[in-house]
């Protein structure tokens, strides 16, 4: 089953001209085949929330588990258009609360996952989230978005559980080079996934 892409992006700059957007990468892996996408711009807290909200909904969600922020970042946060307004993960764990059982959050955004991995957990464990995927520190954009890519593209390959989401972790870190390196790249599963035992041989 395909796993559609929720993307929400806010504004790159302030200019009206600028043309940036990770549309692209989402054109193409549904152009190819590989998964949908829904894609909404949000430029204040307000548009960011209600589309949260809409995404909640198990008819969204079920389609589209994997939710992907376009932001600038910072530590434990996203960054909004207006100046110095972020959206930390306890603000989103709040408002996603117990609503993200078996979905994967994947922070486009810069040093958004530079915090102790303690922080992260509990966020994980507040929404029921099975991963958070981003970045510890400033990344390039041109690399980031083809890292992007591949990522997205891996997350379709093995279902939203324990043994999938591992696997496609170590997909992530063994068959794309060293690209996650220099990006600073980190994926952090909830460690309240219920891992089964392997059976004894006989």
């Amino acid at each position: 089953m395909k796993k559609g892409i929720y993307c929400l992006e806010n504004m790159w700059t302030s200019s009206v001209k600028d043309k940036s957007t990770v549309m692209p990468i989402l054109d193409l892996m549904e152009r190819a085949s590989v998964c949908d996408y829904l894609y909404h711009k949000c430029a204040t807290r307000e548009e960011l929330y209600f589309m949260l909200n809409k995404w909640k909904t198990k008819s969204v969600q079920s389609k589209y588990p994997i939710l992907y922020f376009a932001f600038h970042g910072e530590s434990g946060a996203l960054k909004l258009t207006k100046k110095n307004e972020t959206l930390t993960l306890d603000n989103l764990g709040e408002l996603l609360q117990d609503s993200c059982h078996g979905k994967v959050f994947f922070f486009a955004s810069c040093e958004t996952l530079s915090i102790d991995e303690r922080h992260v957990q509990r966020f994980l464990n507040r929404t029921g989230a099975i991963a958070a995927i981003g970045y510890k520190l400033e990344v390039d954009w041109m690399l980031a978005t083809a890292f992007e890519l591949l990522v997205l593209n891996s997350l379709q390959n093995d279902k939203f559980d324990s043994k999938g989401i591992e696997k496609v972790r170590r997909t992530i870190l063994t068959e794309y080079g060293n690209i996650h390196s220099l990006l600073k790249f980190r994926m952090v599963i909830n460690n309240k996934i219920h891992f089964p035992r392997k059976r004894k041989a006989t």
